[in-house]
């Protein structure tokens, strides 16, 4: 008699086994919080708390960021575009630590010093980008063309909207549907240096000329 299996194909004893050990790992606590906070100075928008607070690199000497009047350190995280998550850990005085000593791929547990004062890290939590406006999508898409290196360079706004920027959320994605419908248009610039004139304020090219003599 053959092994039962799913319709993927795999026995279905192997699936309850991965669907155990799936409902034993815990969920993490999600914050969702302005984008601007995961902002890392480019792109000309300025260093959010969330990034400057990165501490991984500076452990045990951390840097930090206040959500709801609670401090956390930014021990990493990974971003695409302005979409960012970061896994953050709260400072909890020694005397009040509750946790475990270690916990596994976690800060959770260290000891660590800031502004001279030591803590633990508490349990990790996961603080998440919210979706920029569709506004503030379209100005993203101008600036990152028009300040971009290698992956904004040899293609027109048009190229570049339509094969290279593709931000996965729902107002980005609109965002680059109306960009698209402009790029027909005299308004919009096909390089990145009309692009920095338009940016600043300059026109970028003349109004078109329609003959209309038959």
């Amino acid at each position: 008699m053959g092994v039962p299996a799913t319709r993927r194909g795999r026995p279905t004893s192997i699936m309850n086994h991965l669907t155990i050990m799936n409902a034993d790992k815990p969920t993490l606590p999600r914050i969702v919080t302005s984008w601007r906070r995961f902002a890392c100075g480019l792109w000309r928008v300025p260093q959010g708390d969330i990034s400057e607070a990165y501490s991984a690199d500076t452990m045990p000497r951390v840097k930090v960021f206040t959500h709801e009047g609670r401090l956390y350190t930014n021990g990493g995280g990974h971003a695409k575009w302005v979409l960012a998550e970061a896994n953050a850990y709260p400072l909890i005085h020694p005397d009040e630590y509750r946790g475990p000593e270690t916990a596994p791929y976690s800060y959770e547990g260290k000891t660590v010093t800031h502004k001279g004062k030591a803590y633990r890290l508490g349990p990790k939590t996961l603080f998440v980008a919210s979706d920029p406006t569709v506004e503030e999508w379209r100005r993203l898409c101008r600036v990152l063309y028009a300040d971009g290196g290698y992956f904004a360079s040899g293609c027109t706004y048009t190229e570049f909207v339509g094969n290279r920027f593709n931000p996965d959320s729902v107002n980005g994605r609109e965002a680059r549907f109306k960009e698209l419908a402009e790029c027909g248009g005299c308004a919009m610039p096909r390089t990145q240096e009309e692009m920095r004139r338009l940016l600043a304020g300059e026109p970028t090219c003349e109004p078109q000329q329609i003959n209309f003599a038959l």
